[in-house]
């Protein structure tokens, strides 16, 4: 019987918060009204205070994980501050390159994200979203809030990513947009570690043990098992066999030699510790073979087993 034991390397991940996107575009003059100090000669002035900085947690707090189905969106809050007269706005909020795609990177390494209106689940077209308000004369201060969210099935390597979402905050009376100032917002997610293996073509198809049986055996009778691995980090393939690689007979200690081959080539088991077989950082399938070596005619009838383990494991 061959029985696969997945381990899963567990990591501890930590998000830096980024640094404070800046203005870039200048101050206000010192002569201009506070925001939030009411008067009845200035016009309104308005200035956004985005978050620091989106960190995408994941639906379990371990960043974004691409084996899992399970679709989390992150809440990120800008507060407008006022002062003078009463206005409207709008805020707009797109990738930092412009509509379209949005992405994190980590390296040559690209992860998409997608930017919506808070509670919504559709996709907006080019990623743009736009809030509009009002502020009355006298109020310090409005939030408008939307939400970023990461396609589930996305298969990158493990570590952190980074990405921009670009915050422009428009003076909106008299039915124009005049821009009032853009900011650029940093987006952060861990992409934990994955290791994920099955027998079979589907690395994710759940099958975690089979049995080869060769019937009546002979000498040269050959038969193999296939199983797949998806990762996104490093990992090692290690296989134990529990008779050190022969079939035993089930009521003595006669033993039958087999070939055991991996991908086609040669190995040996080694008795009661693992055996080194593949080294990989990306999804894999793999076939396992074994042969019978020796003459079996004039061996004890009888069932004859061995146990192999195939331990892959996150490095």
């Amino acid at each position: 019987m061959l029985l696969a034991r997945l381990w899963l390397a567990i990591m501890a991940l930590t998000l830096a918060n980024a640094a404070s996107a800046q203005d870039d575009i200048a101050q206000s003059p010192a002569s201009m009204a506070v925001p939030g100090e009411p008067s009845t000669t200035d016009p309104c002035q308005l200035r956004p205070v985005p978050t620091r900085a989106i960190h995408y947690r994941g639906a379990r707090s371990r960043g974004y994980e691409s084996a899992s189905d399970r679709i989390h969106s992150e809440l990120a809050t800008i507060a407008i501050e006022h002062g003078g007269d009463g206005c409207t706005y709008i805020v707009r909020i797109e990738p930092d390159g412009g509509p379209g795609q949005a992405q994190m990177h980590s390296g040559p390494n690209a992860l998409a994200f997608q930017i919506d209106h808070a509670g919504r689940d559709s996709v907006q077209a080019g990623n743009v979203v736009e809030i509009q308000g009002s502020i009355p004369r006298g109020q310090r201060q409005r939030q408008a809030q939307f939400q970023i969210s990461l396609p589930p099935g996305q298969l990158v390597p493990a570590g952190q990513y980074t990405g921009r979402v670009m915050v422009s905050l428009y003076d909106s009376r008299d039915g124009g947009q005049e821009l009032v100032t853009r900011q650029s917002v940093e987006v952060v997610t861990r992409v934990a570690p994955s290791v994920t293996a099955s027998f079979g073509s589907d690395a994710r198809g759940g099958l975690r043990s089979t049995t080869l049986d060769f019937g009546p055996m002979r000498k040269g009778l050959e038969k193999s098992v296939d199983f797949a691995v998806d990762a996104n980090t490093l990992y090692s393939i290690y296989l134990l066999s529990q008779n050190g690689g022969e079939l035993r007979h089930e009521f003595t200690s006669t033993g039958i030699a087999y070939d055991l081959r991996i991908d086609g080539k040669l190995v040996a088991p080694a008795p009661g510790a693992e055996t080194a077989l593949v080294k990989g950082a990306t999804s894999s399938q793999h076939r396992l073979g074994i042969l019978i070596r020796p003459d079996t005619t004039h061996a004890p009838a009888g069932k004859y087993t061995d146990r192999l383990t195939l331990v892959i494991a996150g490095d």
